[in-house]
């Protein structure tokens, strides 16, 4: 099989005009949805899955915090071994992702990076000479690089948070050394009826303050917030407090 030639976004609108058929790919999946490395760690490993029926070609790469970041402008302080590799049909790859990094990151708190594949399908016999465009797909990990020494327990994040209603926001101090992670985040009254949904529940780093906007004012008294903490594994923990 042949593998797809990788095509930048910005030539999609054009090349698009010309073409008859579009396909979208994102089969290989990766084990888990955040990676811990701990300070001193010689590699974590990270497992890839692909349970299509074809094979795909993987680039690997980190990055600081840079969202539309390539493996050309990687700078993230992490290489990946193998960087590229095939992933047969019904098949999985291992990859070592090894901290490379010189500059001093904090001894107090955690810092985060991220971890980006992208996916380069293959192409069918029968589509050989077809003109078609597939829109690949790049897909994002956090990496939390956790130094040695901290006191704290990451199990313990959700009681180093508090949250006070400001106006058309709610701002959330995190006290923690590690980052707080959410899921869905709600205003409820004290009966568990919901006021207010969210939208806007963004990760709050560790020993700082952010803000999440609202849609709108909200002018009740006593009032709580629900909301789901994301741990170590991917899981989405429930949590109830009062809105100060």
């Amino acid at each position: 099989m042949k593998f797809l030639t990788y095509l930048k976004t910005n030539q999609f609108v054009c090349i698009t005009l010309l073409l008859l058929s579009i396909n979208c790919y994102a089969s290989v999946v990766v084990t888990g949805n955040r990676i811990i490395y701990p300070e001193g760690a010689r590699e974590r490993m990270v497992q890839f899955s692909n349970p299509d029926d074809a094979p795909y070609m993987i680039q690997v790469w980190t990055d600081i915090n840079t969202p539309d970041s390539t493996a050309e402008t990687a700078d993230g302080p992490f290489v990946a071994t193998p960087q590229m590799f095939r992933v047969s049909a019904k098949s999985g790859q291992v990859v070592r992702l090894t901290y490379i990094g010189k500059k001093p990151l904090p001894k107090d708190k955690e810092s985060v990076f991220y971890f980006n594949f992208l996916q380069i399908p293959s192409l069918k016999q029968s589509d050989d000479g077809k003109n078609k465009l597939a829109l690949l797909i790049t897909s994002r990990l956090k990496i939390f690089y956790r130094p040695n020494g901290l006191t704290s327990s990451p199990d313990k994040v959700a009681d180093s948070l508090s949250f006070r209603l400001s106006d058309n926001s709610v701002e959330v101090t995190n006290d923690s050394a590690y980052h707080a992670s959410f899921g869905q985040a709600k205003i409820v009254d004290g009966q568990d009826n919901v006021i207010m949904v969210i939208p806007t529940a963004q990760m709050i780093a560790p020993k700082s303050k952010g803000k999440w906007s609202l849609p709108k004012s909200v002018q009740q008294n006593g009032l709580f917030i629900n909301y789901e903490l994301i741990n170590d594994y991917g899981i989405a923990e429930a949590h109830k407090v009062k809105l100060n």
